[in-house]
């Protein structure tokens, strides 16, 4: 599990696009899963999560 102190979405996109499968959590945001080098949101997420979700997975698909 990394542990990103900043929410910086080129950098996780990265990082899940490396690892393909696992976690990561961004400090004050909370936490976070992937899978199939996607991003999964989680069930207790609200508008922000779900944004922050969206915005790193189109940073993914761009790396691709």
């Amino acid at each position: 599990m990394r542990i990103f102190k900043n929410y910086s979405p080129r950098m996780i996109a990265k990082h899940v696009k490396v690892f393909f499968k696992g976690q990561f959590s961004i400090s004050g945001r909370g936490s976070f899963s992937f899978d199939h080098g996607m991003v999964v949101l989680p069930k207790d997420h609200d508008k922000v999560r779900e944004d922050m979700v969206r915005e790193i997975n189109s940073k993914i698909a761009q790396l691709i």
